[in-house]
């Protein structure tokens, strides 16, 4: 019987459709706040700013304050000028992540051997200098 050694999928380098899935998923990844962590995908996004927008007028506001859902599900209650300050930072975390990836990618992409996929699934490993 003739044996062959294959090596794992997420230790072979990456293809362009690889780096690309990773750059995408991991530029919508939670973002880090003064207030917690929070999800920052296109639909947490809409959510946040209609919950600004409304705010005064949101039947679950209870004295003054709107209790929001972390990315790691605990709740905080917060006013309209805190929750303005966490959509604010999620907006301007994930602009500059999304520029920092969008660069990344394009230099993985060009690096022989490129990463492999179970090093493209670590956001520290795109951050790196």
């Amino acid at each position: 019987m003739k044996r062959s050694l294959q090596l794992n999928p997420d230790n072979r380098p990456a293809n362009w459709a690889q780096i690309k899935h990773w750059r995408d998923t991991l530029e919508i990844a939670p973002i880090h706040t003064g207030f917690g962590v929070f999800d920052c995908d296109e639909r947490s996004d809409a959510r946040m700013a209609g919950s600004l927008e409304q705010f005064d007028n949101l039947p679950t506001l209870q004295d003054g304050k709107l209790t929001w859902r972390r990315a790691d599900n605990t709740y905080i209650a917060l006013t309209k000028a805190e929750l303005a300050q966490v959509y604010a930072d999620v907006k301007a975390n994930r602009a500059a992540r999304g520029a920092v990836l969008h660069v990344k990618a394009e230099q993985f992409r060009q690096m022989d051997p490129a990463p492999t996929p179970a090093q493209l699934s670590d956001l520290a490993f795109w951050l790196e200098d």
